[in-house]
């Protein structure tokens, strides 16, 4: 089963920032390491082009950093780790200074602008030119012979011996079995977006170093807090929509011309009220009263069971705004066959970033000696919402000290060897229990298709218990029509067998942590819980312990 062992120091899963910093940062420390991507270097969320630019909010200086936790406090609704917080607000001057030392060249904003969801502007750079910063990465490469790229490899199972990591298997970019004997495994595989039918992600942001990583020991937190951000539907499907362009909105209407918000606003709120606070911010949460807007596209598509999208009515006059903010936007839509006032602009609920993740602390341990976890992967400074501007910094920030304290762990391991046997055992354990004995088995991407429409259904901006657990149903249904050891005998289905089976386990803990959360807060809400609740004033977490998954809120 097993082609293959090699030997490196560190396995860094992933190639966004994270992982390319944490990456370098060892790799100048003289460690070997090897980088997993599952497609090619510099991929995820990081390198996705969904709009002209991604912005990192930067604090302004010392007085800033108390304002600046006043504001990550306000927008987490007690679900952040405020250490984690400091640290980054703390820290994030200094690594945004080291950006071109992975690549990257940002630029800062002539003026302090407030992030999304920010109570306070401060100092945006902004990072942009996706192209270029491939190619400056490939470059700044080459001076890092000792990291190892393997490209179009997925790792399927981390090991560990004597309760610490000391392994993975991957299947390589021929699908066959590969051992990577180690003292250290970095997670930087992102968030779960590609789990939703209709998400603003690239396919490899898939979930499965949530998966890696609670099957490793590890636990997850605030899973249920998912940021969906209104998409483009037509006239360019999947292009991240700019909210501040609604600014310029005259209507948001139905194919019929029918404004969609007239039968949802409360009685006292106006279009123009909702459009206006729904301009400060992109996903949606149930914080502001601007919640309606994408509780109007919601409601619409459960009434009507399509997914065509609404569309915005723009005025003319957004042309002639020719600061930077609506320039870089509009510009990057025109480069690419777009105009707001030509074309008919249709939107929908998008699933984009996950705020939570693997429990981690300030320097990426998840608890199991030897497992790091950074990036969007890694549940931390971010609460109920996100805060805009902090996920491309943090991946600066903990992926360098996840870089310092695995220096110091690397020191005090020695190489544990792999039992290729036992750890065979195991992985062929873990694929017999997803393998139901069926003559008419699903195969992997009718899973994956199936999953991605239950959750874009049913786990999108409105939850109800009645649907939630409709879906929890469907999915058991569907694991067992799934025969996951007849796909893995297939060497071409190995891959996406392996997704599958992630993809199963994943909605079920989502849906799982959306329905154990009976009330409404940030990102999360529940039709039929809408209040916040002071009781729920606790992040949940979800373990495996003895092959059952546990869910538990952090004690009072």
């Amino acid at each position: 089963m097993i082609k293959d062992i090699i030997t490196t120091d560190v396995l860094v899963v992933g190639s966004g920032i994270a992982g390319l910093k944490v990456s370098m940062e060892l790799a100048k420390a003289g460690k070997n390491i090897i980088m997993s991507t599952k497609t090619q270097l510099c991929s995820g969320s990081s390198f996705f082009p969904l709009k002209a630019s991604l912005g990192t909010q930067v604090t302004k200086n010392e007085a800033d950093k108390a304002v600046f936790l006043e504001d990550i406090d306000a927008v987490s609704h007690n679900m952040q780790d405020r250490e984690m917080a400091k640290i980054y607000i703390d820290e994030i001057q200094d690594r945004v200074e080291e950006y071109p030392e992975i690549g990257i060249e940002p630029y800062k904003l002539s003026d302090d602008r407030k992030a999304c969801f920010a109570n306070h502007g401060r100092t945006i750079y902004m990072l942009k030119d996706w192209d270029k910063i491939r190619a400056n990465v490939t470059e700044i490469m080459e001076n890092y012979p000792n990291i190892s790229l393997m490209e179009r490899t997925a790792v399927v199972s981390l090991l560990k011996e004597n309760e610490r990591i000391c392994g993975a298997i991957l299947l390589n970019r021929d699908n066959d079995f590969i051992m990577i004997n180690c003292k250290a495994v970095v997670l930087a595989t992102g968030g779960f977006g590609n789990i939703y039918k209709h998400n603003l992600n690239p396919n490899d942001v898939d979930g499965s170093g949530h998966i890696l990583a609670l099957e490793a020991g590890a636990s997850l937190v605030n899973m249920e807090f998912i940021q969906f951000i209104p998409g483009f539907t037509s006239p360019k499907y999947k292009t991240l929509w700019g909210e501040h362009t609604l600014n310029y909105c005259n209507d948001f209407v139905d194919d019929k011309g029918n404004s969609i918000l007239d039968k949802v606003l409360p009685e006292g709120m106006s279009k123009e009220d909702c459009f206006k606070v729904r301009s400060t911010h992109g996903p949606f949460t149930n914080s502001l009263p601007s919640k309606y807007f994408d509780i109007a596209m919601m409601k619409e598509i459960f009434r009507t069971n399509s997914e065509d999208g609404f569309e915005l009515i723009y005025d003319s006059e957004i042309y002639q705004n020719n600061s930077d903010f609506y320039t870089i936007y509009l510009n990057w839509l025109d480069e690419r066959g777009i105009n707001l006032i030509r074309d008919t602009m249709k939107i929908a609920p998008f699933a984009h970033a996950s705020n939570g993740g693997v429990k981690v602390d300030s320097y990426g341990r998840t608890g199991v000696p030897g497992l790091y976890a950074i990036g969007e992967l890694a549940g931390g400074i971010e609460g109920a919402n996100r805060l805009g501007g902090n996920s491309t910094g943090a991946c600066m920030v903990f992926g360098k000290r996840a870089a310092q304290d695995c220096l110091e762990y690397l020191e005090g391991v020695n190489l544990e060897k792999i039992n290729s046997q036992k750890e065979t055992a195991t992985l062929s354990q873990a694929i017999q229990s997803f393998s139901v004995q069926t003559n008419d088995s699903i195969t992997p991407h009718e899973v994956l298709d199936a999953v991605r429409e239950i959750m874009w259904f049913n786990g999108n901006v409105i939850r109800d218990e009645k649907n939630l657990q409709a879906a929890l149903e469907k999915i058991e249904r569907l694991k067992s029509s799934f025969n996951m050891e007849f796909f893995i005998n297939n060497v071409k289905e190995r891959k996406s067998a392996f997704k599958a089976r992630n993809f199963l386990i994943l909605s079920n803990l989502l849906l799982k942590a959306m329905q154990e959360r009976r009330e409404s807060r940030g990102a999360h809400y529940r039709e039929d819980y809408p209040g916040e609740n002071e009781f729920y004033n606790r992040r949940l977490f979800i373990s495996l312990r003895n092959g059952e998954m546990n869910l538990d809120f952090e004690a009072r």
